[in-house]
């Protein structure tokens, strides 16, 4: 009687390593779909955080009858005494935040009653200073762009801390980190916050611009921009550290001019990084390509890198000039100015 043998089913070795091989070239053909459907999906949340953003300063500019400014002097208005407003000021993020469904954080931190300074040094009663100082630390959503994820995590990036540096500090305070944000408003072409010469920009210190004062239309001034915090340094939402200071100044904190190239401060670029300078002023934005902006009508445009920008110092031009130079600057920079007379669409 003949026995019939069973022959085991099973793979070969060469054919476990066939389908090992078809998988990786499939998961290598799928893995760059993924990743760039999950980039479009934070570009659009990113997009959405600055509608909603430029939506919050619109309706403060129907209650108050202005936007908001850049930041709120903590001592003496300007003039005269400019010097004495190098404290710690609330920004336009703060001035908003009733605006974004956080009117609780508002109210606890006293916002419409008690300087930053104060604040952070526990001169609100209600707070003791590690109280505020927690407060100050609470990562927003809507502040911080979803592509970035930021250098110092929730916190703003190491090197721009609230503690030493150039400027007037109250004493005790030490060093610490707040809250890091990724949207910045535009105050122009210029940084210098001891001058008035050059008030083109949407959010200065001290200043009241209303819809009138947009005389380049607002469908064609930019409100808002990024700010990455890894190679830009980021942002905060609650104010400047020492915004008269010479060197670090704190109004990059909440604030950015079009002055350098946009993304200048990411590789492979770097303009002026030697100083940091630029890096810390500018636009920019780890998003590739460019970065997003929210225009003064409330409308978010994503605006290319290569959008035409120029250095403003050709043709003679000084970087103090009132009147515009038309030779020198180019459609990125003029964007950012609401009131020079040239008007420019956006690019698409």
């Amino acid at each position: 009687m003949c026995r019939r043998t069973k022959l085991k089913k099973g793979f070969t070795l060469v054919e476990l390593l066939v389908v090992i091989a078809i998988i990786g070239i499939l998961v290598g053909l799928l893995l760059p779909a993924v990743q760039a459907a999950r980039e479009a999906a934070r570009r659009m949340q990113c997009q959405n955080n600055l509608k909603q953003l430029a939506l919050a300063c619109l309706n403060y500019e129907s209650a108050i009858k202005r936007f908001p400014m850049a930041f709120v002097p903590a001592v003496t208005p300007y003039p005269p005494n400019r010097n004495n407003n190098n404290v710690e000021s609330w920004g336009w993020c703060a001035l908003i935040l009733p605006y974004v469904e956080q009117s609780n954080l508002y109210n606890n931190l006293g916002v419409n009653q008690y300087s930053l300074r104060a604040v952070i040094a526990g001169e609100n009663p209600s707070l003791t200073s590690a109280q505020a100082q927690a407060l100050l630390q609470t990562p927003i959503q809507t502040f911080m762009c979803p592509s970035d994820t930021g250098a110092g995590g929730d916190l703003i990036h190491r090197q721009r801390h609230f503690g030493g540096g150039v400027g007037t500090q109250k004493a005790g305070l030490g060093n610490w980190r707040p809250a890091r944000a990724n949207y910045i408003s535009c105050r122009g072409t210029r940084d210098q916050p001891q001058s008035r010469l050059d008030t083109h920009g949407m959010m200065m210190e001290n200043t009241a611009i209303r819809f009138a004062d947009v005389t380049d239309g607002t469908s064609n001034t930019f409100l808002l921009g990024e700010r990455d915090s890894l190679y830009g340094r980021g942002a905060t939402w609650i104010g400047t550290r020492n915004p008269r200071g010479a060197r670090a100044r704190g109004i990059y904190y909440v604030t950015a001019n079009v002055r350098p190239p946009l993304n200048s401060s990411d590789p492979p670029f770097g303009w002026n990084r030697s100083s940091n300078r630029a890096v810390q002023a500018g636009f920019s934005s780890l998003h590739t390509g460019g970065a997003h902006f929210a225009y003064v009508d409330g409308s978010v445009h994503f605006i290319s890198e290569n959008i035409d920008w120029r250095r403003d110092r050709a043709g003679g031009c000084r970087v103090w000039d009132i009147t515009p130079c038309e030779p020198t600057y180019g459609v990125y920079q003029r964007l950012g100015r609401r009131n020079d007379g040239f008007v420019f669409e956006t690019p698409q």
